[in-house]
């Protein structure tokens, strides 16, 4: 049985992340398609347990609207800060690599 991580790895196997809009060398334009692509994995493999425990949910609470929708509220606030967390990674790695390529003030 695959793990949530290796189905969202293969989900986005066939994603191309964009290229970074600043003139950076193409090793360095590698790399953060590289960590964009992990990142966005682990986005996907988030929604993946999200999807999961909403269908758990809507099966236990079928017939309790109310504590349905309190609940779907707990895991969309919970989905909304571990994406959050994780893209706030993806923005800091990402943008140490473009610092370690910016050209000192007044050449650019």
């Amino acid at each position: 049985m695959k793990t949530a991580l290796e189905i969202a790895l293969e989900k986005t196997s066939g994603i191309k992340a964009q290229d970074d809009p600043y003139e950076l060398p193409e090793d360095a334009k590698k790399r953060i398609r590289e960590i964009n692509k992990e990142y966005d994995a682990r986005v996907a493999e988030i929604e993946t347990q999200m999807s999961s425990k909403i269908r758990e949910l809507k099966g236990r609470f079928a017939y309790n609207p109310d504590e349905l929708r309190s609940h779907l509220a707990v895991i969309a606030e919970q989905f909304r800060e571990a994406k959050d967390r994780i893209n706030n990674e993806r923005k800091q790695k990402t943008d140490e690599i473009r610092k370690a390529y910016k050209a000192p003030e007044g050449m650019a």
